[in-house]
């Protein structure tokens, strides 16, 4: 059974956000999901600061993903947004003001292509 991007998003309306009352997709946090070949790959955009702190929110989502029947494999990477009135990168700037994805998101976009 090939899993779909509902069935992950229903799976991670199951993790608590950072502010424990809300989940991560009705905060809003979860960026595109891609899947290919069993693979789900996605990020969650947190504030930079608590990077290390909310490693285990990372676990947590990759964990009830990879538990979804016909999940061979889950990248989850965590992804910072700068504070306003705080430098932006140059991929920043050079997307037009969108938040770039993450290299590992660019890389499945392009497997799924080709």
């Amino acid at each position: 059974m090939a899993i779909t991007q509902e069935q992950v998003h229903e799976a991670l309306k199951k993790v608590k956000g950072p502010d424990l009352e809300s989940n991560l997709v009705d905060l809003g946090l979860i960026s595109e999901i891609l899947i290919r070949d069993g693979k789900v790959y996605f990020s969650i955009t947190i504030n930079p600061s608590r990077a290390e702190e909310l490693e285990p929110l990372r676990q947590a989502a990759a964990r009830v993903v990879s538990n979804l029947e016909g999940v061979s494999d889950v990248q989850v990477a965590l992804t910072a947004e700068n504070e306003p009135g705080t430098s932006r990168p140059a991929a920043f700037a050079a997307t037009g003001g969108q938040t770039p994805e993450h290299r590992r998101v660019q890389q499945a976009r392009a497997q799924q292509t080709a």
